[in-house]
């Protein structure tokens, strides 16, 4: 490996990256962020590592859960909020972790690594926390400091568009912009969500029979303004900008209270107002020099300001896909260098990161990561030159806090390893490790951190050869934690993946998982008060049949589509206003003889019931089968009978007609074909070979001609509640909690 080439001063053992050797003659290490330490053998082993901050940076940090991405950001904010009093730092908080900055650093392994480093624990009084105005009564009150909240006017109608799920040209979005520019020329920029109801309720021409909109439509649009109260996000004045961008201020927008097309709503509108106050601020900067005029809005008084975001690839995803916040990210890191823009964000998933974004990158932390695309992803867009010995598996074995950083600048030959300097302040966004065989119920262990025993190993460089060989496929490995119970009844089907395959894109990650857990299980008592705590924590992945399936509806009529079948549930999955919904009583059906199918299907349709001469005659039940069958049934209590009739007395939701739309909704979300165990993939307790038969009982005429399969993630926690450890399952995708059910006395079959 060639000798690392840096801006360097052997007599303070320091090195900075993303500086011009012009600036540094003249300026040193003024403004620079000290953010770690070499970690490689060599020269310059042990020396501090600083990133300039004079000027305007785009800085990605990539790493798996649990590989100090996080932590890293959280070091960038202190040096920010200690080295920089000129800029505004504005962090976007989509899991709830930055308010504790304002502590000391408060683990003892952390304490020791700081005294190691020279360093001291610290709060930061200049952090403020934001949170949404319709938020306040779900918060402790310490843990915030002021409000945040958006003018309607603040929106333009693609914001609106994406958020509602509404194609910007349907007429649902025709309807949109007539109502909203309506609105606008009446009340200007001063109107609020209840005038734009308003005017939907009332507004006569909406509703002309030649040049109006369907009733449908309006209703439809109704109903999402008033989800859109329920937002808490908007007020009749909204939060002036420069109430957040503050020179000298760490401002923290916590948006882990909402939806996630909200927040992404909330980025969006953020990073475009910032830009645009930017642009503003850098004319009348100009004006003043060149003595002209340079009077204009206040609001544009905001300082150079670093935008701060976790968890990108949920805001701006590849693939063509958009969210609220795309368009604003990305003309953000396009211009917003000129105007003092500098943009700093993570992700677990740099493969599904928008390549738009990535081409603007100059500096580029990458810590460890699992998955190949991911590992093609961030060797794809190394600034610099990267060399042989740091590709490939050796990215999948880099320690907890050691990163390897790419610089753009031309003063910096290659890329090179670097550890993380510990943090001063709290960090809330650690990983807690919990072994479910050794503490007592009664013991509480002080949580271990992301840099526990990593930290205090300075004395020894990483070196390449060091680490241990990997095979290039790992899909026989053993699960990592053999304590983690499996999901499923004893009588569940092993599913293996075959190489790559297609997995729905994970969007909640493990920190708002764990905050989702807590509030679900224990409330706002077990979120922030230690109610409940996570003891164990794993992501899994939950097969989902695919069946395409062929409809018959005539000698010369057939009509193709496909279903989508839980594994785990055994039931329907589709997705709905964005959330994924699952039939009921489905995971029954299955398990039954045919005969019983037919009668429970039969019943379903006709819910005033039927006599047995019907059921026999209309059901297709053999006569000498069928009084057994139904009083199978009725011991079974699926049904009752009453008034000489057999009623479904059993709780049923299945789709009418599997050519309708929803049935093929599953596949709205975005999949990334990835690697994934056998170990973490969750036992199917519905098997793909059902699934012939159930789909010609329940529509007459269908045949499944193929069965495939794709994978949704979920998390899987041990959580202690009231000293009792219960299993959670968490999906991955939306956030809702899936089940939870005792670890200790459970049934057999249960799931």
């Amino acid at each position: 490996m060639e000798p690392l080439s840096v801006l360097r001063d052997d007599e303070t053992r320091r090195v900075i990256i993303g500086r011009k050797a012009s600036l540094f003659s003249r300026e040193g290490f003024r403004g620079a962020l000290h953010v770690g330490r070499i970690e490689e053998e060599g020269e310059l082993f042990g020396y501090d590592v600083y990133v300039d901050a004079l000027y305007p940076h785009v800085v990605f940090v990539a790493g798996a859960r649990g590989s100090g991405k996080s932590y890293t950001l959280g070091v960038f904010v202190e040096e920010l909020a200690e080295k920089n009093p000129y800029v505004g730092v504005v962090v976007i908080d989509p899991v709830g972790i930055f308010w504790s900055m304002k502590l000391p650093n408060r683990q003892k392994d952390e304490i020791r690594a700081l005294s190691a480093w020279g360093l001291a624990p610290r709060g930061y009084e200049n952090v403020k926390v934001f949170v949404p105005v319709g938020a306040v009564n779900d918060v402790p009150e310490g843990t915030y400091d002021a409000v945040f909240s958006l003018k309607p006017s603040m929106l333009t109608i693609e914001d609106w568009a994406l958020t509602f799920g509404v194609d910007r040209f349907s007429p649902s979005g025709m309807l949109l912009e007539k109502v909203i520019e309506a609105v606008r020329d009446e009340k200007g920029d001063d109107y609020s969500l209840e005038d734009i109801i308003e005017k939907l309720e009332s507004w006569e021409e909406l509703r002309d029979k030649e040049k109006g909109f369907k009733r449908e439509t309006i209703r439809a649009m109704l109903s999402r303004f008033y989800a859109a109260r329920s937002w808490g996000i908007f007020s009749d004045n909204g939060t002036p900008l420069n109430e957040i961008s503050k020179p000298g201020v760490v401002s923290v927008i916590d948006v882990s209270f909402l939806e996630e097309n909200v927040g992404a709503l909330v980025i969006g509108v953020l990073a475009r107002r910032i830009l645009q106050a930017r642009k503003i601020a850098t004319r009348k900067e100009a004006a003043r020099i060149l003595n002209v005029d340079s009077r204009g809005r206040s609001e544009s008084d905001i300082p150079p300001t670093w935008l701060v975001i976790d968890e990108a690839h949920i805001l701006i995803p590849s693939g063509g896909r958009k969210t609220p916040a795309t368009d604003a990210l990305i003309e953000y890191v396009k211009q917003g260098r000129r105007p003092g823009c500098s943009l700093l964000f993570a992700t677990q998933q740099p493969a599904a990161i928008d390549s738009r974004v990535l081409s603007q990158l100059d500096i580029l932390f990458v810590h460890k990561l699992v998955f190949t695309d991911d590992v093609k992803a961030v060797e794809k867009r190394m600034p610099t030159v990267l060399p042989k010995e740091y590709q490939g598996v050796f990215v999948k074995r880099l320690p907890i806090g050691v990163a390897i950083v790419g610089d753009r600048a031309d003063t910096t030959s290659r890329a090179f390893l670097l550890r993380v300097r510990p943090r001063k302040s709290q960090h809330e966004g650690r990983e807690i490790a919990v072994d479910m065989a050794s503490p007592s119920p009664s013991s509480s262990p002080e949580p271990a951190s992301e840099h526990s025993t990593e930290l205090e190993a300075t004395s020894a460089p990483v070196s390449a050869p060091a680490l241990p060989e990997e095979p290039a496929e790992d899909k026989n490995a053993e699960p990592q934690n053999t304590n983690m119970p499996v999901i499923g009844r004893d009588t569940a089907t092993p599913v293996r993946p075959q190489g790559r395959v297609p997995v729905v894109v994970t969007r909640i990650m493990e920190d708002r998982a764990r905050n989702l857990i807590k509030s679900a299980v224990g409330g706002v008592l077990g979120r922030f008060l230690g109610g409940v705590s996570v003891e164990q924590m794993e992501m899994k992945y939950v097969p989902v049949w695919k069946a395409e399936i062929s409809v018959f509806a005539g000698p010369r009529e057939v009509h193709n589509s496909v279903i989508y079948v839980d594994g785990y549930h055994g039931e329907f999955i589709h997705v709905k206003d964005g959330k994924i919904v699952f039939s009921r009583g489905l995971k029954h059906i299955y398990k039954l003889p045919r005969g019983q199918q037919r009668v429970i299907l039969f019943l379903y349709r006709n819910p005033e019931g039927a006599t047995l001469s019907e059921i026999i005659a209309r059901a297709r039940v053999p006569a000498d089968l069928a009084e057994r069958d139904v009083k199978m049934l009725e011991s079974a209590r699926f049904v009752r009978y009453d008034n000489g009739k057999y009623i479904l007395s059993m709780d049923l939701t299945l789709p009418p007609d599997p050519l309708h739309p929803i049935m093929a909704s599953f596949e709205r979300l975005p999949t990334a074909e990835l690697e994934i165990k056998e170990s973490d993939v969750i036992s199917a307790n519905f098997g793909k070979d059902r699934l012939k038969d159930l789909v010609s009982a329940l529509w007459n005429g269908a045949v499944v001609k193929n069965v495939s399969v794709i994978y949704r993630p979920v998390w899987v926690a041990i959580v202690r509640k009231k000293g009792k450890p219960v299993k959670v399952v968490l999906d991955a995708v939306t956030g809702v909690l899936e089940k939870e059910i005792p670890v200790l006395g459970e049934r057999r079959g249960e799931h």
